[in-house]
């Protein structure tokens, strides 16, 4: 019997002002990672061995966002937002870049050293009929860049990219609101209202 490789098993990458995307998880750099699921601002994870988080990444579809650059620059465009734009810029649609091609990742192999992560994402999916969203962040300095729109559309165009997929699904805990905004405008996505119910058994690595 043949089988006809799935979308999702497709190294894919993405590039927008200097910042790159890509589902290639040899370029994740697992100390950096452990350092941001050990950090406040990602409250529903913890930290885990390098071994055991290299085998969580071989076993999800990981998008790794990064930056050319260690630091952001100066937030000098801002001034030139008008004054009314107090909300994140990551609210402007029109900063959803559209990917610029699909490639493998070879090319950037030797720029791996330069690459910083600064952003992640990371799905747990059969690869044809359920896709779960989780381990979504970008880094405190260099939110406000419309980075984080960036990133889940760049997952929603691989969950898009799956014909036989049932459901999509993902857990909000902080913020629910805006974030339910956040991820029904860029993912197409809603409460699980009647007749359905979600169980679930919290282990031991549940931080939330």
């Amino acid at each position: 019997m043949s089988h006809v490789a799935s979308t999702v098993e497709t190294s894919k990458s993405w590039t927008r002002d200097g910042f790159f995307i890509s589902t290639d998880t040899s370029l994740v750099p697992i100390p950096v990672l452990n350092k941001a699921f050990e950090s406040e601002e990602i409250y529903w994870a913890k930290g885990l061995p390098e071994p055991v988080m290299q085998e969580m990444l071989d076993n999800s579809v990981c998008f790794g966002l990064y930056s050319p650059t260690p630091s952001p620059p100066p937030p000098t465009t801002v001034a030139a937002l008008d004054a009314s734009a107090a909300f994140d810029s990551a609210d402007i649609l029109h900063e959803i870049a559209t990917p610029v091609q699909t490639t493998t990742t070879t090319t950037f192999q030797e720029a791996k050293a330069e690459l910083n992560l600064i952003g992640f994402a990371r799905a747990i999916t059969d690869r044809v009929t359920f896709f779960y969203l989780t381990d979504v962040y970008v880094l405190p300095a260099w939110q406000g860049r419309g980075l984080g729109n960036w990133l889940v559309s760049c997952v929603q165009e691989v969950v898009e990219d799956m014909p036989y997929l049932r459901r999509s699904m993902l857990v909000i805990g902080h913020d629910r609101e805006s974030r339910m905004g956040f991820y029904k405008r860029l993912m197409k996505m809603e409460p699980l209202g009647d007749p359905a119910m979600v169980l679930n058994w919290k282990g031991p690595g549940c931080a939330f």
